[in-house]
């Protein structure tokens, strides 16, 4: 299954979150100036790739009943952690906000 997400950081586009099968790749924008990420996401760096989604993405999914809650509400997959991310991506704690990728 492939598919993309819009990562933004303080309203700003910071980059794009790939899902190719098994893969997860997160790929700084070119013209993001901003602070990175997260420590595991330095700015000298642009691309990072991983089996599985990253913990620093993980960990903005909600967890314990109220994934289990999120998952019968909207039909999702209780274990696609990226899908209730990118159904809930304007909703999450903090700075980082994901929204779907339009070409």
């Amino acid at each position: 299954m492939d598919r993309k997400v819009n990562v933004y950081l303080y309203k700003q586009l910071a980059g794009i979150l790939t899902q190719k099968d098994n893969c997860f790749t997160f790929t700084y924008s070119e013209s993001y100036r901003g602070k990175p990420l997260s420590l595991s996401f330095p700015l000298n760096e642009k691309s990072f790739t991983e089996e599985r989604l990253h913990p620093f993405f993980a960990s903005l999914a909600p967890e314990g009943w109220l994934k289990k809650r999120y998952s019968e509400i909207q039909k999702i997959d209780e274990n696609d952690t990226l899908g209730m991310l990118i159904q809930n991506g304007n909703n999450l704690i903090g700075a980082v906000r994901l929204e779907r990728f339009e070409e």
